[in-house]
């Protein structure tokens, strides 16, 4: 699906520039975010909305499936031809999943970046016991990032979207055994987008979040989502460090951001299949991106809890967990080494 996509500091002078280029935007329009961002932003959106079309609003309070499928049911009960998102992961893939239910045009106004679900076809929404489930579901049809609004965002974010595309490393040597194992088939140019997405990021020159260092990541993150649209599934990037976040999520009571959590995996799954991740440690430390496992709050029995128990979370995924034989010395002894490291 192509997508439209802007990446610019002060995108969001703009936006009535990029709406009148939309094909066919009239009607009813849904603005879907949370309130704390719609004070923060409202103001700079919606005006522009009612330029176009009748706004209709939706405050999201929460980001499970029931949700996303009760919007779904307003749109398609109402008639909304669009549905603009304005927020962060919560709000985006509850308009993401939404809209791919009710066939509805999205477009999507991110206000940060911590992974690459801003352009991703995968919503993570919440079951009703609380657990996290991925969904399939389809890319922005319009994707509006400013950068300078990026940039002020709390840094935790950031740093949660660099340990994002970091991962593509393992993710992408992961996607290779599956395919020389008869698992899955390669998509050459899904591959190539992920590891140029991951390529740019290690590229940059820079060793402060300025301006230019913050395009290359959004970049990099909305290359890695295209990517897996691409391929007809995450395998460009997500591989089993992805495994380990999903076990954190789903075992852990307070799991942190996922950015973090697959930088994490990156450098246990490197471990894991032998490789180089010294430049993968020294790149997080240059840019403060602290995922020590006890500062994420993931103590030694977790840790050997969510490794010993991420192979289950997707069965048929098949990666370096599939061909090393874990134990409990073993993941205690890469614990212990995480620890010293990072």
């Amino acid at each position: 699906m192509e997508c439209i996509l802007k990446i610019e500091k002060n995108c969001w002078d703009n936006l009535d520039i990029y709406f009148s280029s939309l094909v066919h935007i009239n009607g009813k329009i849904l603005y879907v975010s949370d309130e704390n961002v719609d004070k923060l932003f409202g103001d700079r959106i919606k005006p522009v909305i009612e330029k176009y079309g009748v706004l209709k609003t939706q405050y999201v309070d929460n980001n499970t499936i029931e949700y996303a499928m009760d919007i779904a049911e307003r749109i398609i009960a109402t008639d909304i031809q669009y549905i603009v998102g304005l927020g962060g992961g919560k709000v985006l893939d509850v308009c993401k999943y939404a809209a791919y239910v009710s066939k509805t045009k999205f477009i999507s106004i991110p206000t940060i970046i911590s992974n690459d679900g801003i352009s991703s076809p995968i919503a993570v929404l919440k079951r009703q016991d609380g657990k996290p489930k991925s969904l399939g579901c389809a890319i922005p049809y319009a994707l509006f990032v400013d950068l300078s609004v990026i940039m002020n965002s709390p840094s935790k974010y950031i740093k949660a979207g660099i340990g994002d595309t970091l991962s593509n490393y393992t993710a992408l040597y992961d996607w290779k055994l599956a395919c020389m194992a008869k698992k899955e088939t390669m998509k050459d140019l899904a591959y190539l987008m992920s590891s140029t997405a991951l390529d740019t990021l290690l590229g940059c020159r820079f060793d402060k979040v300025d301006y230019s260092f913050t395009k290359s990541l959004v970049q990099s993150l909305v290359l890695s989502g295209i990517a897996m649209d691409f391929a007809g599934t995450s395998r460009p990037c997500s591989g089993a460090e992805h495994l380990f976040s999903h076990a954190l999520d789903y075992y852990l009571p307070h799991p942190t951001l996922h950015g973090f959590q697959v930088a994490l995996g990156s450098i246990v799954m490197a471990k894991l299949q032998n490789r180089e991740y010294n430049f993968l440690l020294k790149y997080l430390k240059q840019f403060d991106v602290d995922i020590n496992p006890k500062t994420l709050g993931i103590s030694k029995d977790d840790f050997i809890l969510c490794m010993s128990k991420a192979k289950s979370l997707r069965p048929g995924k098949y990666t370096i967990l599939d061909m090393v034989e874990l134990n409990d010395e073993m993941l205690a002894k890469i614990y212990d080494e995480l620890c010293e490291e990072l």
